[in-house]
């Protein structure tokens, strides 16, 4: 192969990775802190872009968008956590039955289109994350996802 040609091939190779790079890349994920301060009609909004966009990435970079994500949790105070899922929690018990349905299909369809390697190691970050928990902890989190899981048993709900 000759000089010209080398040259060529390198170039058209940094061409179709840079185009790769430039149109697949995940953007970052908000900062909690500004996300829940958004309307729920935004955060809707923002969270459907935000899928369509992680259904154009790889595995490896919805992978590391779910890292981001946890490190900006994690950098939260545990104050400013429980805040955040309060208002949250609040927020969802306002919604209409229609709307709540409608989040729990698309978050659904989301997590369906990912491949079934991906789910696996998502069903392995939790775990790990329910292991770091004390008993307190495991305990309210069973309680509320009991209550998600089957509203017709929580009349608050």
């Amino acid at each position: 192969m000759n000089k010209k040609m080398m040259v060529q091939l390198i170039g058209g190779v940094a061409l179709v990775i840079a185009g790769r790079l430039a149109f697949a890349a995940v953007p970052e994920p908000m900062d909690p802190r500004d996300f829940s301060k958004l309307s729920v009609e935004e955060r809707l909004e923002q969270g459907k872009k935000m899928r369509e966009e992680l259904k154009k990435a790889t595995p490896e970079e919805r992978k590391q968008f779910r890292e981001k994500m946890h490190e900006r949790m994690q950098a939260l105070t545990p104050e400013e956590r429980n805040q955040m899922h309060e208002k949250m929690r609040a927020e969802w018990k306002k919604l209409t039955p229609e709307q709540r349905e409608k989040i729990k299909s698309d978050r659904k369809a989301m997590i369906d289109s990912l491949t079934p390697e991906e789910r696996q190691q998502m069903r392995e970050e939790r775990k790990k994350t329910f292991e770091k928990m004390s008993p307190e902890e495991r305990k309210k989190w069973r309680e509320d996802m009991h209550k998600y899981q089957h509203p017709q048993d929580n009349p608050a709900n």
